[in-house]
């Protein structure tokens, strides 16, 4: 029987390429950062590694198209489940993926309390609404109050929901800009949108609250900060909020879901596309902590400047 082709935003490494990361990962050097962003003489050692393999340049073509083409969709799913079995520890593993991805971006730790790959588990006993708790997480760009959001956000599923609940939402944010009237899509290039605190951040500029939703830079360049959580107290009368409504809705309108398993890798650029999360399955509370669904959440950079 035929194997059913992957849809387009899937990526699969080729089985010599996870065979030959899985060899090498052992004596891959431990990460350093800089200032946030994995060190240079870390990302000359994985690339130095990585380049001579075959397949490697194909993949780094495959994720730069589906990222980066101003009319495609600007995320992808990395399937490395295969190469997660197949190295001998996680934290081979770990330094296999973060190489890997050194070939697409270099990788940023944002948050200074946390590691370069922060855990996004499933606490039951905090606000419900948020991406680590059990309820939806709705659409939103990560780091939005900031002037330098990460160029991309990506999620590697480490365990998937045993309830097989809590699909990925992504949707491309500059089609549901498109879309808008243009009184509305006026408004959204207003500062008049707030979301959060920003303390202990590194890489990502200066704090930028109030911010319009659309700066006007170029696709690449500019970002759509967008982020649902920020209407949640909104005042629905007020025309600013009836403009971020109406671009919410384009971005249901637009919205594609799917399910992440074990190993799969969810890479958004924001300058393109915002993503977000349906509800985990009824009975969390009856899983074990240690076999809820659990995500590691790594930021990226890319090298060169886009204006």
């Amino acid at each position: 029987m035929p194997t059913e082709p992957l849809p387009e935003y899937r990526v699969r490494l080729p089985k010599d390429l996870v065979a030959d990361l899985a060899r090498h990962a052992a004596s891959l050097p431990d990460w350093q950062l800089t200032d946030g962003l994995l060190s240079s003489s870390t990302s000359v050692a994985y690339r130095r590694t990585l380049t001579g393999l075959p397949h490697s340049a194909d993949f780094a073509a495959t994720c730069d198209r589906l990222l980066n083409a101003l009319k495609g969709d600007g995320f992808a799913v990395l399937e490395l489940a295969d190469l997660l079995n197949a190295v001998d520890t996680e934290a081979d593993g770990l330094r296999a993926v973060t190489a890997l991805v050194s070939l697409i971006a270099t990788p940023l730790r944002a948050f200074n309390a946390w590691p370069l790959w922060k855990p996004l588990g499933t606490n039951l006993a905090i606000d419900p609404m948020r991406a680590t708790g059990s309820g939806y997480n709705p659409m939103h760009l990560d780091i939005v109050n900031s002037t330098w959001p990460p160029d991309y956000s990506a999620l590697l599923c480490v365990r998937p929901d045993p309830k097989g609940q809590g699909h990925s939402l992504v949707s491309q944010i500059r089609r549901a800009v498109e879309r808008l009237g243009y009184t509305d899509a006026e408004l959204l290039t207003h500062p008049r949108y707030e979301d959060g605190s920003f303390y202990d951040l590194t890489g990502v500029g200066e704090e930028l609250n109030p911010f319009p939703l659309i700066d006007g830079h170029s696709p690449l360049g500019g970002f759509v900060r967008f982020t649902a959580k920020m209407l949640a107290d909104a005042d629905p009368d007020d025309p600013y909020t009836k403009a971020a409504r109406a671009l919410e809705r384009e971005l249901v309108i637009g919205q594609r879901r799917f399910l992440l398993g074990r190993g799969d890798m969810l890479i958004v650029n924001q300058h393109l596309c915002c993503h977000g999360r349906e509800a985990l399955g009824d009975g969390q509370e009856g899983i074990p902590e240690d076999e809820r669904r659990l995500l590691l959440q790594i930021f990226m950079r890319r090298t060169e400047a886009v204006t």
